[in-house]
């Protein structure tokens, strides 16, 4: 395993769980691609990640698989929505690295159930 890669994404995640400068280990030139979007570059990821994670109290890594340089994470995210109801939303992101930046994210959820729970 890949101990550098290991430690990079736990400190993402965990970055994400205490709303600490998670950005700092976004690469400049990110590639992002997910159900609702693809973007390209730190700002608009940042942009899109932060609509996210402004309805996420928690995240939890279930699962961590390295190899090489990249990472396939299922993690759990509780939820809010602005009308206060919580939910659970399971998530599969494939992140690549490089050096100690992610430098693209694809990542894979349930849109319809969370949506329907945004909507709540």
């Amino acid at each position: 395993m890949n101990n550098s890669v290991t430690e990079t994404i736990q400190k993402y995640y965990e970055l994400i769980n205490i709303k600490g400068d998670w950005q700092s280990i976004i690469a400049e030139d990110i590639a992002f691609a997910s159900p609702g979007q693809n973007t390209k570059g730190k700002i608009a990821y940042v942009d899109a990640t932060i609509r996210f994670l402004h309805v996420v109290k928690t995240v939890q890594i279930k699962e961590l698989i390295i190899e090489g340089n990249k990472a396939c994470v299922v993690a759990s995210y509780d939820l809010e929505s602005p009308g206060g109801k919580t939910a659970t939303c399971e998530v599969a992101e494939i992140l690549i690295l490089t050096g100690d930046k992610i430098s693209s994210s694809t990542i894979y959820f349930d849109t319809a159930s969370f949506r329907s729970f945004m909507a709540q």
